[in-house]
């Protein structure tokens, strides 16, 4: 069984939070904590000042989320001191030539004593558009040991400017972290949680530019066009629907959405995932996500007989939709019915070598 614990400081003063998030962990292998992107850089150095011979893994978010409910700039953080071993690292250079550091993927690997339920956790800067390309770089080696992932794009206020991740109290902008979590008495599953439903309209995208995640053109015609004619409104009014009306790129029997991001030239569409040439995508709408939720919750706590803790990516745009509604407070406590997690509002949601948007990822230990 894991033993975790979690704590979250509120207190303007960042010393005196980070003593009131800290002050029942006793000897961490792991932290993993999210804060603001304004405090994240102090924290991130406190944090290993106090605990230099911990794992320290996060990210800046644009909301902190646990049990208790959502906050801003606090100090969130959950301590894994026992019933797991875990090595983590650094790849840099994530916009250029990632693949540079893979071996620090395979060094971590190496010191496990064995990869049977092992995750890989990772948190990563979106602000170069390069999810996918470290995604492919990772997975390229977990694959080989079954090694599943998942993680989240940092985040800021809803500015969408600078974005941190921070690794054993460094801290990084263009950079992704990592840690092999091992679980040494239990499972470990990732659920994905969409709370949009099929259309009848799908398309095959017929010209794309997948480095800056432009579609020009469904089923050889312009994308927006297409778009506009489906949800029977004009073209200039299409951005009013963009946050309820995604694509959903099908892969098989799964749905990985790509987020709606400008409207170019009344022609084209980008998005904040890369769809590719000749990939199938459905106009998505929204479902019943309260339903939805429940449904979750009731499949994961069918699926253990025992939750010791849970890490939660939620993404910005669930995290709006439901603040704009009333729902972000009871979102984060029926959450809770799982047990101790922590989790961030994040810019990008990531499992395997998939990178999508408006979904929520949540990691659970056995």
């Amino acid at each position: 069984m894991i033993k975790t614990k979690v704590g979250i400081g509120k207190s303007n003063n960042l010393q005196s939070a980070l003593e009131e998030a800290t002050q029942d962990f006793a000897n961490p292998k792991l932290i993993v904590y999210f804060t603001s992107k304004g405090r994240f850089e102090q924290f991130s150095k406190l944090l290993h000042d106090k605990f230099p011979n911990s794992i320290l893994i996060g990210s800046s978010a644009y909301k902190e989320i646990c049990r208790y409910g959502l906050t801003s700039g606090a100090l969130l953080a959950m301590s894994f001191e026992d019933g797991i071993e875990c090595f983590a690292g650094v790849i840099e250079d994530i916009d250029k030539y990632p693949v540079k550091y893979i071996q620090r993927v395979q060094e971590s690997i190496s010191k496990l004593k064995d990869t049977d339920n092992t995750v890989c956790l990772e948190f990563c800067v979106g602000t170069t558009n390069s999810e996918e390309k470290i995604l492919s770089t990772i997975n390229s080696l977990l694959e080989v040991y079954e090694i599943p992932l998942f993680g989240g794009t940092s985040a800021d206020d809803g500015e969408f400017q600078t974005t941190y991740v921070g690794l054993n109290g460094k801290v990084y902008s263009n950079n992704c972290v990592f840690v092999l979590i091992r679980n040494l008495s239990g499972k470990i599953k990732i659920y994905k949680e969409n709370i949009f439903k099929k259309t009848k309209h799908s398309f095959v995208a017929t010209k794309v530019d997948p480095k800056k995640r432009i579609v020009y053109e469904l089923n050889e015609r312009p994308c927006a066009e297409v778009i506009a004619e489906r949800l029977n409104v004009p073209v200039n009014r299409l951005e009013q629907l963009f946050s309820t009306h995604p694509l959903g790129r099908v892969v098989g029997n799964d749905l990985y959405i790509s987020a709606n991001k400008n409207l170019i030239d009344d022609k084209a569409i980008s998005y904040y995932s890369r769809i590719y040439k000749n990939t199938s995508v459905v106009l998505l709408e929204p479902d019943n996500y309260k339903e939805i939720l429940k449904s979750t919750i009731a499949k994961i706590n069918n699926d253990f007989d025992h939750i010791s803790c849970a890490i939660v990516i939620n993404c910005i745009a669930r995290t709006m939709l439901f603040q704009k509604e009333g729902f972000a407070e009871k979102f984060a406590k029926q959450l809770g019915e799982l047990g101790d997690y922590v989790g961030f509002a994040s810019y990008g949601e990531q499992i395997g070598d998939y990178h999508f948007n408006q979904t929520m990822v949540v990691g659970v230990f056995e």
